[in-house]
């Protein structure tokens, strides 16, 4: 077939072409859903019994501005990437893993001094905050997913580890609000590490698709 042909082909295969909305615009869409879906598990899940004593706690805010950072670090970047020709810095994809290693490192050195003064707590009543986070982070998690899939990635496996990152997020915040249990070593294991799982899988499904792709 000649170029010209080929070309003529083309255009006649080709259809409508529907422009997606600006990155910006579609992370403030997918953080709107989300900080729903943590609504929704605070809802389900019942606030803290202690929030207004929590909201006193320099430690708990703290914990919840890392997270809030996280998630709107993460889509932000997750959604510019996957815009093939919309420019990112290399340094600038690492702000999120910058604001999820200050929160693990926050909640490790609680631990460590929980350790030295005899409140770590203990480790095992883990189940409801494994529910909570993975309630309310799974559907934004596919949500980011198939957003990032529509936009075409040219890095699938950056793209997704920054966008279920931030429905990891997403779902710390409701554990943070809903779980009465402030023992360090708690926090610690069932309501920062499971982000950081998140951020995995989220790798783990880039790398798929792009050997799909």
């Amino acid at each position: 077939m000649k170029t010209d042909d080929l070309i003529e082909h083309l255009v006649a295969e080709a259809g409508p072409v529907r422009r997606l909305a600006d990155p910006s615009r579609r992370a403030l869409w997918w953080t709107a859903a989300a900080l729903s879906a943590t609504a929704l598990g605070v809802w389900y899940f019942g606030v803290r019994r202690d929030m207004a004593e929590a909201w006193r706690s320099p430690m708990v805010i703290a914990r919840l501005a890392l997270l809030a950072a996280t998630l709107w670090l993460a889509v932000t970047s997750a959604f510019r990437l996957s815009v093939p020709g919309r420019e990112l810095r290399v340094w600038a994809r690492w702000w999120p893993l910058v604001a999820l290693g200050a929160l693990v490192s926050l909640s490790a050195a609680e631990v460590l001094t929980g350790a030295v003064t005899g409140s770590m707590g203990s480790p095992l009543r883990s189940w409801m905050c494994v529910r909570k986070v993975a309630f309310v982070g799974t559907l934004p998690a596919a949500l980011a997913v198939v957003l990032i899939q529509r936009a075409a990635p040219l890095e699938p496996k950056w793209t997704a580890l920054l966008g279920v990152l931030a429905a990891g997020a997403a779902g710390a915040l409701t554990s943070e609000m809903a779980c009465p249990i402030h023992a360090p070593i708690h926090i610690f294991l069932w309501h920062v590490l499971p982000v950081a799982v998140f951020a995995l899988v989220g790798a783990v499904v880039g790398s798929l698709l792009w050997q799909r792709s």
